[in-house]
């Protein structure tokens, strides 16, 4: 099959993706004229739309669409019209229907990966969209502070009468296999949905998938390579996020300590290559169902916390590239899911015998930091001379822990010997969807 009709797939846990890379056009982006208000190029009724869903939606959409400065792809000249959820208008947007009623079709995704597109801020947009549960916008050049999120109201579970779930012509196909089951409304089985997004910048289209069970609350936003810059939201850990990725962008500032507030959604933090910097809040290691956590190349410092011990569902962790000093905790590296540990380029001085196994099982990377005895090591002198420099106070650093008692549990019955093997990294949503 000819490139350009490829179709590039995502996988969504209710709206979870896996996005292979769509190139961005490298040819030069034209400068739009931005739109003052008395402008703007709509005028809608109610009864011109479904819903009052799709015609609030217009509203956000057309007032942010008055705010591209650049288009190189010409995208925004599909946004006309009332017809949101058609196939050939208003490309990068897409419609379902979560409740399973057709009177609820609403705008659930939008995917402008590759687009081009430029404009001074999300905020006012994405945070206007109620029902939105997937934004995936990599490569784009938007700039200003990461939208706040945390006032959403999407509650959405996907309540079904029986095992087909009526859909508009329009919106993605639900589709419901055997292994539906639990009591009530609420489905505890696998739900099968993909969306097919094509390379013809004149289409899209739907397809299928698989959502594994238990992920009917998922959310995503996917927002590597902008030009975002600010400080993460303090509020941030209630946004209810589960795929969180804003890589190789220019944010400044702390991780907030809010971020434990997502312990119970957040399955994959990607914060990698920006300006970070400050200690690694206690909260952080109380993400028990976080498989990902990426907070590499940043300018982080202080010792790891004693908390990040209760990460039972870490895989895939990576720190390398900070600020970081003092001993590594060996309780981390007993960790049992832990596929992949990256401290490399810090300035950690020790290992306990955990840690040293991990290193010689190819799981933990300390390469250029300052631990005597161990191979690619950071020169002496540059080592005694980060020593000197007065250092931050972290108070997470001597924080007593007490881990939650399922995170304990898992713990105990992960043993280093059963350690599974590494997963591709592309199996991941948030590292699947990094690229430029």
């Amino acid at each position: 099959m000819a490139i350009s009709t490829v179709t590039q797939c995502l996988l969504l846990l209710l709206y979870y993706s896996y996005v292979p890379p769509i190139v961005a056009d490298p040819s030069p982006r034209p400068e739009l004229p931005h739109k003052t208000s008395q402008e703007l190029p709509y005028n809608a009724e109610l009864r011109s739309f479904p819903n009052d869903r799709l015609y609030r939606a217009y509203h956000v959409i057309q007032r942010f669409k008055s705010t591209i400065t650049a288009d190189p792809k010409n995208t925004t000249a599909t946004w006309t019209g009332y017809d949101i959820c058609g196939n050939t208008t208003y490309l990068g947007f897409f419609c379902l229907t979560p409740t399973g009623r057709a009177e609820d079709l609403t705008v659930a995704g939008i995917i402008w990966n590759g687009y081009g597109l430029r404009a001074p801020t999300l905020q006012g947009f994405i945070d206007k969209l109620p029902d939105l549960a997937f934004f995936h916008s990599a490569s784009n050049y938007f700039t200003g502070d990461v939208p706040h999120l945390d006032s959403l109201p999407y509650l959405y579970n996907l309540d079904v009468d029986k095992e087909d779930i009526p859909v508009h012509p329009n919106s993605a196909n639900f589709y419901t296999d055997s292994t539906i089951h639990g009591g009530g409304r609420c489905i505890n089985g696998d739900i099968h949905l993909r969306i097919n997004v094509t390379l013809d910048p004149h289409m899209k289209r739907w397809g299928w998938g698989m959502i594994p069970a238990g992920a009917t609350s998922a959310r995503a936003l996917l927002l590597n390579y902008n030009d975002l810059s600010g400080a993460l939201p303090a509020n941030i850990g209630f946004s209810k996020l589960s795929y969180f990725a804003l890589a190789n962008n220019k944010l400044t500032g702390p991780i907030p300590s809010s971020i434990g507030q997502a312990k119970d959604t957040l399955f994959e933090l990607l914060l990698l290559n920006n300006q970070l910097s400050g200690c690694l809040p206690h909260e952080l290691g109380m993400l028990t169902k976080t498989t990902v956590i990426d907070a590499g190349k940043n300018q982080l410092t202080g010792p790891i916390p004693p908390s990040f011990s209760c990460l039972s569902s870490v895989e895939q962790l990576n720190l390398g590239e900070n600020r970081l000093y003092g001993q590594v905790p060996d309780a981390l590296c007993k960790l049992g899911r832990l596929a992949n540990l990256t401290l490399a380029g810090n300035y950690f001085s020790s290992v306990g015998p955990a840690c040293s196994a991990l290193i010689k099982e190819g799981v933990l990377d300390v390469k250029r930091n300052c631990i005597p005895g161990l191979a690619n090591q950071r020169a002496p002198a540059e080592c005694t001379s980060f020593m000197s420099q007065p250092k931050a106070s972290c108070p997470a650093a001597s924080a007593p822990v007490s881990c939650p008692a399922e995170a304990a549990a898992d713990a105990k019955k992960m043993a280093p010997e059963g350690r599974a093997a590494a997963k591709d990294y592309a199996s991941y949503v948030t590292y699947a969807t990094l690229h430029e």
